[in-house]
């Protein structure tokens, strides 16, 4: 698939960058075709189109962009529909991947344009992500075609229903933080045991890495591989049901249950 489209990214931050990154890398579009837009801070947006090699624009530029990507934070959406908005015309095509800002809400302020709301994850920089994505009410197949081409070669995407995205966000939208938490718990732990910091950082990572691949390239489901390296009445058995004591489940349950609070109130505001 090529996209003959120019592209518009209002915000080029992380997430927005590692989407135009699998862009180019996919070769769906040329660097010359998309534009890098930040009228309010035209310094970070000359940096983050130098970084990408994608064009610089400003906000006229929208007007001959056949798509428009909403790249930034989600309070910034109504900064950027009062800057921006004359040049959002129904005709375009619109991505977001703005947490808590619902398709009903997107359409509502672009009239009623095909909109697709993406929640990519952090992985995303690596190739790695965990996306999902919800197709506005005026899109075709063609647009979701056109959504997983994008995301595909920056991991696995999935297709979901607007109800179950807060539950996603959970998941796999705010994960890697959980995660993140996990390996500052094990290496902190360890450098209490003696283990010099830098290496126990690294050794947390590469456990962590070894073992979402294992799961990844074998098949075999977390339980099991998890039974699997728990001898019976061994050092990992012991560790297990210290987590169990602690109420570990229910602990990762609270912690999603709270992303999810978060999401809907956002979407609500």
């Amino acid at each position: 698939m090529k996209i003959n489209e120019k592209i518009a990214f209002i915000g080029v931050g992380f997430m927005a960058g590692s989407m135009v990154d699998g862009i180019l890398r996919a070769g769906l579009a040329s660097r010359e075709n998309i534009y890098c837009i930040n009228d309010a801070y035209p310094d970070v947006a000359r940096e983050a189109a130098e970084r990408h090699g994608i064009t610089l624009g400003t906000a006229s530029d929208i007007a001959d962009c056949g798509i428009v990507v909403f790249g930034v934070k989600p309070q910034i959406f109504p900064d950027a529909l009062e800057m921006y908005g004359k040049y959002f015309t129904p005709d375009k095509l619109y991505l977001s991947i703005m947490a808590g800002v619902s398709i009903e809400k997107l359409e509502g302020c672009l009239g009623g344009a095909r909109v697709v709301r993406f929640m990519p994850n952090m992985p995303l920089s690596v190739c790695e992500s965990a996306t999902v994505y919800v197709l506005g009410n005026a899109c075709t197949e063609a647009e979701a075609e056109l959504a997983e081409a994008i995301f595909a070669p920056l991991g696995i995407i999935k297709r979901i229903d607007e109800s179950m995205m807060s539950a996603y966000i959970a998941l796999s939208g705010s994960s890697p933080a959980y995660i993140c938490r996990m390996i500052e718990a094990i290496a902190a732990a360890a450098v209490e045991f003696g283990v010099p910091a830098e290496t126990a950082e690294q050794y947390a990572v590469q456990s962590l890495i070894g073992t979402a691949e294992v799961i990844k390239k074998t098949g075999i489901s977390p339980a099991e591989l998890r039974t699997r390296v728990t001898s019976k009445k061994g050092t990992t058995e012991a560790a297990l049901n210290s987590l169990t004591e602690s109420d570990f489940d229910e602990t990762v349950k609270k912690c999603m249950i709270a992303c999810m609070k978060r999401n809907d109130e956002l979407a609500k505001g």
